[in-house]
């Protein structure tokens, strides 16, 4: 390794020390940062290495790694920090992979004769193509999760700083548009004449273009910024909601919760750059009519205008959210027609396929003509109507005289200032409006980001030998909604090796046992340890990795994606050859190999709703196939051979019982 290198290698051993650091000098709180790891093309690191950071890369050959700040700036055990060249960082991160080939190289570019001012170049471009698609591992990316403060996420990711430039662009350039408007006032009203100010006009006009230019490169970076973080915190959301809060809500709720969360993005973005400007806007016009030919009394007419304003947009806001609902009421039955259309066919009669839609529609019309009247009301007569309030002020100026042409000038300018921001006010507050609306519905997805994952005692380490891979003592279970528990007293030991099937009637509370084993839910008492451990003290992604279940048939799904993104839903490593050709083994013997020579991409056939359609006996095997590739000690299947015919039901059980260390099958009696 480079000499000048040696004192920013920090020990393996101080790797959260090493974190903490960077956190800190990020300006993010360590307690919240998190390293991911990560791997990285060859080519991917080179060109990204200038930019890199905050990021850990481990030193091959050495016991330690790189604090890497941004822009290739690394940071020492001693608080040092220095910037070194990309290529250098480079050279020691890839030195495994770059030291073997470069003896061969450099005989290559000897041969060839090239120049020695050349061979660096030379030697990076044969470097880069040779090994571009070879992965680099040992990467670890530090991020605030995205159920950190939102506040924070904006400020690292440079919104906060750019909104407030965003102002200060913006009042810049109406100073400039007030200074053109008195230059017209004070000379073309009082009949002057010259070049002068003319080409001072022309300049003032001259340099709204640089300052345009800005606002809008400023607007875009802040709603790509913005919009990206509020994104990835409501789809995080979404994967850490608690399964109960969804399990009552049809696929029209939840479609509809998408589809508000678009129209948060969307309006909120475009209504707050609206009304930033509209603010900035009324303030200046405040100031520019009290200092016109209408005095402070315009002003005051203003203020009281804005308050009007004000009242209709909140009009608008109440009668926006009772369409919302009977909008997204609207949209909930007409999905979940659609998605039980085969039985309403089969099962309905036809002189009820269209019951109570047209009350639906009545109730919509009703609720968008109200609407449509207070939309009216907040975009035409807010503004419009203040330009009449605003000439009619200025009447007893104009019938008395007296006023200056200057100051008559800069009152019109004022007024007209005004009613552009009242324009932009009302659109603004008829997007934000819209928005509000909207968050009510998604709320509840930002608020399950920061829903606390069990991250467990780092120090615990289950053991591999442990003689009871689940011991549950007295567990009792009550749902919210219920007096009586679902599960009682419920006790039960499963060694390493062992081969259980629990049978009992519907309603008996198997499936919720299930859950329970699974982490998705915790008993209010009683017991349950994995290898000696409970939950708290596991963690859930480690309880996760020690059992794997397979929930019933309704309770488990296959995603619109590849049939190997289906099978590998519960690993987070990077899929290897050796694990794709496993899972066709396991696929083989549970008596899906017909269906891979059916599909013409086998494995990386899409399937689901959009994809290649499964029937149920292949469905249930796939959610088969995919718990025995998660490699747990125990699997559980929640009535998973109950669509499955008598010869596929031998190989799946054969498949089963060969593959699965210890297994619980859930059966109905």
């Amino acid at each position: 390794m480079n000499p000048g290198l040696e004192a920013f290698l920090w020990p393996a051993a101080r790797f959260d020390d090493a974190r903490k650091a960077l956190a800190r000098e990020s300006g993010a709180p360590h307690i919240e940062m998190e390293a991911l790891a990560t791997e990285m093309s060859y080519a991917d690191l080179e060109r990204r290495l200038p930019t890199f950071g905050p990021a850990l890369l481990h030193v091959p050959g050495e016991d330690g790694f790189f604090a890497v700040l941004a822009k290739s700036v690394l940071l020492s055990p001693a608080q040092i920090k220095a910037a070194v060249c990309p290529a250098t960082i480079r050279s020691v991160i890839c030195s495994e992979i770059e030291t073997p080939a470069l003896k061969h190289i450099q005989e290559t570019l000897d041969r060839a004769e090239v120049p020695p001012s050349r061979q660096a170049r030379a030697r990076a471009a044969i470097l880069r193509e040779r090994f571009s698609a070879t992965p680099i591992r040992g990467i670890w990316l530090l991020r605030l999760p995205p159920g950190a403060n939102f506040w924070i996420q904006l400020r690292q990711a440079r919104v906060l700083q750019r909104l407030i430039t965003l102002g200060v662009a913006h009042g810049v350039q109406y100073l400039l548009w007030i200074l053109a408007w008195w230059l017209v006032g004070s000379n073309v009203l009082s009949g002057h004449s010259g070049q002068n100010w003319l080409m001072l006009w022309a300049l003032i006009l001259l340099s709204l273009v640089p300052i345009r230019v800005l606002i809008t490169w400023l607007q875009g970076q802040i709603a790509i910024g913005a919009g990206a973080k509020l994104k990835q915190r409501l789809f995080f959301g979404a994967l850490r909601l608690e399964p109960d809060s969804i399990r009552h809500q049809g696929a029209g709720q939840l479609l509809g919760r998408v589809i508000e969360s678009e129209a948060v993005e969307a309006l909120a973005l475009s209504g707050g750059f609206l009304g930033l400007v509209a603010v900035i806007e009324l303030v200046i016009s405040i100031f520019v009519l009290g200092a016109g030919a209408g005095g402070v009394l315009h002003s005051v007419l203003l203020l009281a205008w804005l308050a009007v304003t004000t009242l209709l947009a909140w009009l608008y806001f109440g009668r926006n959210r009772i369409w919302t609902d009977v909008r997204l009421a609207m949209t909930h039955d007409l999905v979940e027609s659609m998605v039980g259309h085969r039985t309403r066919l089969a099962q309905l009669p036809p002189d009820q396929w269209h019951a109570g839609e047209d009350e639906a529609l009545e109730q919509y019309l009703k609720a968008s003509r109200s609407l449509d009247r207070s939309t009216t009301a907040l975009i035409a007569i807010a503004p419009r109507g203040w330009l009449v309030l605003g000439l009619l002020a200025l009447l007893p100026v104009f019938i008395a005289g007296g006023s200056s042409t200057g100051k008559t000038a800069i009152a019109v300018g004022g007024m007209l200032l005004a009613y552009r921001a009242l324009k932009r006010l009302s659109a603004g507050a008829w997007q934000l409006a819209g928005a509000a609306v909207a968050w009510e519905r998604v709320s509840i997805l930002y608020r399950a980001a920061t829903r606390p994952e069990l991250l467990g005692s780092p120090t615990i380490l289950p053991l591999a030998d442990s003689p009871a891979v689940v011991d549950a003592r007295n567990l009792v279970y009550r749902y919210h909604n219920r007096h009586e528990p679902v599960l009682r007293d419920c006790s039960l030991r499963i060694r390493s090796g062992d081969r259980l099937v629990l049978e009992g009637p519907s309603g008996g509370g198997k499936s919720t046992l299930v859950s329970i084993l699974a982490g998705l839910r915790e008993p209010n008492s009683g017991e349950l340890l994995v290898d000696g451990f409970d939950l708290h003290a596991l963690g859930s992604e480690r309880w996760r990795q020690r059992i794997a279940a397979a929930p019933q048939f309704h309770e488990n799904y296959v995603l619109a994606e590849t049939f190997a993104f289906n099978l590998f839903m519960g690993r987070r490593v990077t899929l290897r050859r050796s694990d794709l050709d496993e899972a066709e083994i396991i696929c083989q013997e549970l008596g899906l190999g017909n269906l891979l020579a059916r599909m013409p991409a086998g494995m990386l056939q899409m399937v689901g709703e959009t994809g290649w359609q499964l029937s149920h006996g292949e469905r249930s095997r796939l959610y088969i196939a995919r718990a025995l590739l998660q490699d747990a000690e125990m699997v559980v299947l929640d009535e998973s051979f109950a669509a499955l015919d008598p010869e596929n039901l031998q190989r799946a059980v054969e498949c089963v019982l060969k593959r699965a260390r210890s297994l619980l099958v859930i059966a109905h009696r």
